[in-house]
């Protein structure tokens, strides 16, 4: 079988070496020029990390990565701690090998990419058009490259072209909120290993520290779609002065063309992520918001899971419905609950917050960190077997 993925990213390439695994030859087509990944930081959970142990890649991965040791959530824009985590006391409990690790998103694709053949990938290639879904596919490619595989993997995010060919045109959904991102050098205060976020009214700022004695943060808040600021540092400095420090140091020390702005989009989710043999993965198939720190890790979950059914089924069709129908319920969920966390963080009245602030105290004390960490826990099991 083989078997073309539209899409390098860290869903496409999960894929290719997970299909590669188990046997089936797997290329991978990015409109993009070269290998590359724009963006910031991403957080590895324990689910993604048991994933990539799968796939092979584990290991390398964890080398360009750092552990999280200490991670804590704070409210009144920063300056009351509402609730701590010990990473070395939660897995001592939980059994896990360990519960996060931290990398530049560029890392994350650069070690993944090094475990496929040259070649494997194709740059220069964007997909415009997948057609014949029932017998061969067909994909059409800008320059006018074609290709014919048994499958098509649409990994090519939330405004997926493989994804259209299947459902039809559709408008994602805007949260409501704005998100900066960027990487600057690790401020003093600020330990190796901490990931922290920080609650105000309608706005949040979220810091990870990463390798190379590097954070990564993000910043959001309320405001209509599509806006911009002449100078989005200035706009930075003016939306969270007054927050607990290192914030406006972070903003200072990070490069104004290195400061992202995107508006928090996703998709709600639908049950049908495939037509005959082509199907999608990743954010084209359950693209959410960040606030569970979720996207990338079911990226990962979904290589393994599809891996599996394409090669215990030799009717990609049925493989990849029963791929979709292993899948929706988890990613499902992670989606629903992601929007309403993101809901929640972007609260701006003045008693609205200090109920919810309040009621995140008392919630960590009631429900304790397990309830925090049940999609971390989250075990997407083996790959099968492959007899030669």
């Amino acid at each position: 079988m083989r078997v073309v993925i539209i899409g390098s990213g860290i869903a496409g390439l999960s894929a290719a070496i997970a299909l590669r695994k188990v046997g089936i030859d797997a290329t991978v087509y990015e409109r993009a020029p070269e290998l590359r990944e724009v963006g910031a930081g991403i957080s590895l959970w324990a689910n993604a990390l048991r994933a990539l142990d799968t796939i092979g890649v584990g290991e390398s991965v964890r080398a360009a990565a750092l552990k999280m040791t200490r991670s804590e959530m704070r409210a009144r824009n920063g300056h009351k701690v509402q609730m701590g985590l010990d990473a070395a006391a939660l897995e001592k409990r939980f059994g896990l090998p360990e519960l996060v690790r931290m990398i530049h998103r560029a890392d994350l694709v650069a070690a993944l990419a090094a475990h496929l053949p040259p070649g494997t990938a194709r740059y220069g290639h964007e997909c415009v058009a997948v057609e014949n879904f029932d017998t061969r596919p067909h994909v059409r490619f800008a320059n006018g490259h074609t290709d014919e595989p048994d499958a098509v993997i649409g990994a090519d995010g939330i405004h997926s072209v493989v994804r259209t060919a299947i459902l039809g045109p559709e408008e994602p959904r805007y949260s409501g909120y704005t998100c900066w991102r960027g990487i600057c050098p690790r401020p003093a205060g600020v330990e190796p290993g901490y990931i922290g976020e920080w609650w105000g009214r309608g706005k949040r700022l979220g810091i990870t520290t990463i390798p190379g004695d590097r954070v990564y943060w993000f910043a959001t808040e309320n405001a209509p779609p599509n806006g911009r600021a002449a100078d989005e540092r200035a706009h930075l400095r003016a939306a969270f002065a007054g927050w607990a420090d290192p914030a406006a140091t972070i903003f200072a020390t990070t490069p104004d063309d290195r400061i992202f702005r995107n508006d928090i989009i996703d998709r709600p989710p639908v049950r049908v992520w495939s037509k005959g043999r082509v199907g999608v993965i990743g954010d084209a198939a359950h693209p959410t918001t960040p606030n569970l720190g979720q996207g990338g890790c079911t990226a990962i979950e979904d290589s393994v899971v599809l891996a599996r059914h394409l090669a215990t089924n030799a009717d990609v069709a049925r493989a990849l419905v029963a791929f979709t129908a292993d899948r929706v319920p988890r990613t499902s969920a992670i989606n629903r609950e992601s929007w309403k966390f993101g809901r929640l963080g972007q609260k701006q009245g003045r008693v609205t917050c200090w109920l919810r602030d309040a009621a995140i105290g008392l919630a960590t004390k009631v429900i304790g960190p397990a309830g925090f960490l049940k999609h971390a826990r989250f075990d997407v099991g083996a790959l099968p077997v492959v007899r030669k």
